[in-house]
């Protein structure tokens, strides 16, 4: 969970330092893979979507960039990846939601985001066949969305 405080403080390093826990031991990595949802909190009374808020988009263009195990540790089935991408991604940004994709953008974070989960993969030794499962659901996670 982020707060509304450290996306308006743009506090990166209090996220980042809750994340480590995550892939401390190899059980970690293994037991929390695919369970992490992101929350932003503090926005509820706000009407706009979460990426129509410039300084969510800011701290979460940050985040993707300072952490490439988000495609490891989101989970595929809510919007987390989604708004991730979206944030990290986007070029224009119309209201309620709707958002430009930049191709470009799209290929670099996903490559990061598919190099963390490699990474933790082979620094583990997890099984081959679980990192293909793990990356075909993502594909279809960004299919779905309509963003692959």
């Amino acid at each position: 969970m982020i707060s509304r405080r450290e996306v308006e403080a743009g506090d990166l390093d209090s996220v980042l330092s809750r994340l480590k826990v995550f892939r401390a031991t190899r059980e970690d990595a293994w037991r929390y893979r695919g369970q992490m949802t992101l929350v932003v909190d503090g926005y509820n009374n706000d009407p706009r979507e979460l990426v129509d808020i410039p300084v969510v988009r800011t701290l979460l263009r940050r985040l993707e960039a300072a952490w490439p195990f988000w495609a490891y540790f989101f989970n595929q089935v809510d919007d987390s990846i989604k708004l991730l991408l979206s944030c990290a991604a986007g070029h224009r940004f119309l209201g309620r939601g709707a958002v430009e994709m930049d191709a470009g953008l799209v290929a670099k974070v996903l490559s990061h985001g598919f190099g963390g989960m490699n990474l933790i993969f082979e620094e583990h030794g997890f099984p081959e066949s679980e990192l293909e499962a793990q990356s075909l659901g993502l594909v279809e996670v960004l299919e779905q969305a309509g963003m692959a």
